[in-house]
């Protein structure tokens, strides 16, 4: 099971790093799409899996190297719907924007998640 999490871990960093690249690109561009949501949606199963993965190994006994892994998992899982919830009532363009920040931020946070995970 710490496998398949660690795995996950980088399937996590490129589906995130994916979904940055693609909000900044319509936040300079075209500004936000249909399509932009439902990659935010995905995004969010796949980091929803990741936690449940993790909590069922925490559950289990398997605990992170680092006790910073809890904090910054938790806040990766609220990145996105944060982002979300700020540029709801924006314009596209900003929409895109705000989202390609919250996913640069989840980026950032998934990457210290791999890092503090052993």
């Amino acid at each position: 099971m710490q496998g398949l999490h660690a795995a996950g871990g980088f399937l996590l960093l490129g589906v995130t790093a994916a979904f940055t690249l693609a909000a900044t690109f319509l936040a300079l561009t075209y500004g936000a799409k249909p399509w932009l949501e439902v990659a935010r949606r995905v995004l969010n199963g796949v980091l929803g899996a990741q936690v449940l993965v993790g909590a069922i190994l925490y559950i289990t006994g398997s605990r992170p190297g680092d006790g910073l892994h809890l904090l910054y998992a938790v806040a990766a899982l609220g990145a996105l719907p944060l982002g979300n919830a700020f540029s709801s009532e924006a314009p596209p363009k900003a929409r895109a924007g705000v989202l390609a920040v919250s996913g640069l931020l989840a980026l950032g946070l998934v990457f210290r998640l791999i890092s503090t995970g052993d």
